[in-house]
């Protein structure tokens, strides 16, 4: 057998990138969602943001936060020259949806997956710097509440001013409002 053959197969298989895709902050009662992209074996990241105001009346009803992921992903793989055959493995989310259905159409390698490690806690953490910067509290302050329960106790503590936290968009925030 040729041993050139072999090599190439083998410089091929450890030139194959992997870039994880997650999200934070989409089943969050306060913020907007935070997207996540991570070349695996490199470290290289891209963040994007939805803001609030997409989970809120009027995007909200017509689902512009499903465009905003699209336009966030289709950024980060310009940014991180991204090729075709890179392998995207993306969250399993609702949120991701639209993303992946286009991706698939542009001849990308997406697969579904449940993301853990490395890129989680750095959606994680990139959700709770975006909650310190809209005014929540300060990042411990933010991580120590989160959960839903969490911040729905925090913005009844002072309905007035800290609902504009909220997305409002979600049917069921009328309920939790009343409480």
């Amino acid at each position: 057998m040729d041993t050139s053959t072999y090599l190439s197969i083998d410089h091929l298989l450890s030139s194959i990138m992997v870039v994880e895709v997650d999200d934070s902050g989409w089943g969050d009662l306060i913020g907007g969602v935070v997207i996540v992209m991570r070349r695996v074996e490199t470290g290289e990241s891209r963040v994007g943001e939805i803001p609030l105001e997409f989970f809120r009346a009027p995007e909200f009803k017509y689902k512009e936060y499903l465009r905003a992921v699209t336009q966030i992903i289709l950024e980060g793989i310009e940014d991180l020259g991204i090729e075709q055959g890179e392998p995207l493995h993306i969250c399993t989310g609702y949120v991701f949806s639209s993303a992946k259905e286009t991706l698939m159409k542009l001849g990308y390698k997406v697969k579904e997956v449940k993301i853990t490690g490395a890129t989680q806690e750095l959606a994680e953490k990139t959700f709770i710097e975006s909650l310190v910067r809209l005014g929540v509290g300060s990042h411990r302050e933010a991580a120590e509440m989160r959960s839903f329960d969490g911040f729905l106790e925090w913005v009844h503590e002072d309905m007035e001013h800290r609902e504009q936290y909220v997305k409002t968009g979600w049917r069921s925030w009328s309920k939790h409002r009343e409480r």
